[in-house]
């Protein structure tokens, strides 16, 4: 049987990976805000790889008037603020860290859940109107700018998806982009391609003929497209939102274990009382708590109940004493004591000890 140890380690070791990935995308957000040149020219003169150029030019791009680099930087402080509460709840086990870790898991998976299962899977599986307002809407005013993330998008899915437009070629008759390419009808990524990667069309003219078009472009619309690759994949999709769910609960069932001091199987059965395989502590009489042995005031004797002395001092003598015991005897042979100057009151002197 496993400790809370190991709900510590796969916290830990989670989180720690999460802390690089935020960090690491705050600096090159922060980076390429302040100076984008000088983030290109260092990380490639240090790495050699093309992908830096890719993504200096990712970060900056934009959706709507809003540069991604200023949307990535507030995500990435929140991830590095989430991983911080998992890295001290599981190192440290402080119940502070571990109650706002599960707030912030719980707060981004929600976010994220209702983002890409809901608002963009589920709409397009629906049909949704909601959905082919925004693609029109996003291909009449923002497809043509070169810094636009949805020029990108809409590249993306007609090369992939093998579509033109939201419906059809003519979608492009009311944008933006055509009136900045008056002699062309609709954009090379409409095109049968011959290669992809080059985009080289089939047809050299292709974006620039209306007419006997089929063998040369792509007449289905993208709305329709990407709504049958939803449908196809829906098992897929399913698959992952489920464990995408299986993973997030297994993050919270570890904070909750580090939360209570628990091993895992030991937390999920605390409220779990039909579970077969809890087993049930049955409590015995507690033991007497261990006392002082410096004092004989605070031992306690199991064997014998506490012993009560009363001191009887004669009036006619105050410097004899006796020592009585009335546990013994009852409570109807404690002496009563008389009056100063009054004589004592008979008693039995068997039960009477003298102290000299």
């Amino acid at each position: 049987m496993h400790t809370v140890g190991l709900p510590r380690t796969c916290l830990g070791c989670t989180n720690v990976l999460f802390f690089i990935l935020g960090s690491a995308g705050l600096v090159i957000c922060v980076w390429c805000a302040v100076n984008t040149d000088f983030f290109r020219d260092v990380n490639y003169n240090i790495t050699r790889a093309n992908i830096v150029y890719d993504i200096a030019y990712f970060v900056n791009l934009k959706i709507w008037f809003t540069p991604l680099k200023s949307i990535f930087i507030p995500i990435a402080v929140i991830v590095i603020m989430t991983s911080c509460c998992g890295i001290m709840s599981a190192g440290c086990q402080f119940k502070c860290a571990a109650k706002s870790y599960i707030f912030l898991v719980t707060l981004l998976s929600i976010a994220f859940g209702w983002f890409f299962f809901v608002s963009i899977i589920y709409n397009i599986y629906t049909n949704s109107p909601k959905i082919n307002y925004i693609m029109v809407d996003s291909l009449k005013n923002n497809y043509g700018k070169e810094d636009d993330m949805f020029t990108h998008i809409w590249n993306f899915l007609m090369v992939n998806f093998e579509c033109c437009g939201v419906h059809d070629f003519k979608d492009f008759s009311y944008t933006n982009w055509h009136k900045d390419n008056l002699e062309k009808f609709y954009p090379i990524q409409c095109c049968i391609l011959s290669n992809k990667t080059a985009m080289t069309p089939m047809f050299i003219n292709c974006t620039l003929t209306a007419q006997k078009i089929e063998p040369y472009i792509h007449t289905e619309g993208c709305l329709q497209a990407v709504r049958k690759a939803v449908i196809a994949n829906k098992t897929k999709l399913i698959m992952y939102f489920v464990l995408l769910t299986i993973a997030f609960a297994l993050i919270i069932l570890f904070a909750y274990c580090i939360l209570r001091g628990q091993p895992l199987l030991g937390s999920m059965a605390v409220n779990a009382p039909i579970l077969p395989f809890r087993k049930i502590k049955i409590e015995g009489p507690k033991p007497h708590p261990q006392q002082s042995e410096t004092s004989l005031e605070n031992m306690i004797f199991a064997d014998e109940a506490p012993k009560r002395i009363v001191k009887v001092v004669s009036a006619s003598n105050p410097f004899q004493t006796f020592q009585y015991r009335p546990m013994d005897y009852g409570d109807r042979h404690i002496p009563q004591i008389a009056p100063y100057g009054m004589p004592v009151p008979p008693m039995h002197h068997h039960n009477l000890r003298h102290v000299k």
